[in-house]
């Protein structure tokens, strides 16, 4: 998990498509934000992760740092 993102406990995240195609999702933790992203890498271009923990702004993941999430997910799933 990204170190600008406070806290131990699990906070909700959105993953946000800019497609209109794609609706948000939103999640109970950022583990699970992430397990969607691998699952549908595929169908989800242009994407960016909201993280709801209380901070404002609220912490938003995406490029290489999402891609970088999503990979280390993807080896924790295998």
């Amino acid at each position: 998990m990204p170190d600008r993102i406070p806290g131990t406990t699990p906070a909700p995240a959105t993953v946000h498509c800019w497609s209109e195609n794609v609706p948000s999702q939103t999640f109970s933790s950022l583990e699970n934000a992430l397990a969607y992203c691998k699952q549908n890498i595929g169908e989800l271009p242009a994407i960016e992760v909201f993280v709801h923990c209380g901070e404002i702004p609220e912490p938003i993941i995406s490029g290489d740092e999402l891609a970088r999430l999503v990979r280390n997910k993807r080896r924790s799933l295998s």
